[in-house]
């Protein structure tokens, strides 16, 4: 994608910055750090920020799952839609979890049970819809495993390429 040609969007040698926010979809395991980076790039005149897409990691994915929609509906963004991705790593055994975000994956804040469900599709369909059909190129911003990441490249080459970029954080030491 980023051989494109169209780097209008950013600038830098001769480029100009478009006014135009750039789609985004945020792939993570909400635990403290992921419930910031959404709450910061929903506050970004830069980014929209189009679902966020979830995976476990911090927890189980149905708590991930849970708390990116808590965080969302605790700014007020029920319009963002959330989708769940895979729940368990690819070639290894699930790690426990717990030990840094607390149980829920986001222990600490009291925040009130999901006001809704994800959406139904899986997340690297809705990232693939994203790519697909943005006006605009999309950003997939990975700060979770990298197993939804993995899977809709697998399963969807062509959108993956239609992206303009993926951003990744992430690393561990000592799993």
């Amino acid at each position: 994608a980023a051989a494109r040609g169209d780097r209008g969007a950013d600038a830098g040698a001769g480029g100009s910055v478009s006014s135009d926010p750039i789609p985004i979809v945020i792939d993570c395991d909400p635990g403290h750090d992921d419930a910031i980076a959404i709450m910061l790039a929903l506050g970004s005149p830069e980014v929209e920020l189009r679902a966020v897409t979830t995976v476990s990691g911090n927890a189980p994915l149905q708590r991930t799952t849970a708390n990116a929609i808590r965080v969302l509906d605790h700014v007020g963004r029920s319009d963002v839609p959330v989708a769940a991705g895979a729940d368990r790593p690819l070639v290894r055994d699930p790690y426990p979890q717990g030990e840094v975000h607390g149980e829920s994956g986001l222990d600490g804040p009291d925040l009130p049970p999901p006001g809704r469900a994800p959406l139904e599709a899986h997340a690297v369909d809705v990232i693939a819809e994203i790519a697909m059909s943005s006006d605009r190129p999309a950003t997939l911003i990975a700060i979770g495993p990298l197993t939804n990441v993995a899977i809709f490249v697998a399963r969807h080459p062509e959108a993956a390429a239609a992206l303009e970029r993926v951003v990744v954080m992430g690393g561990s030491i000592g799993l």
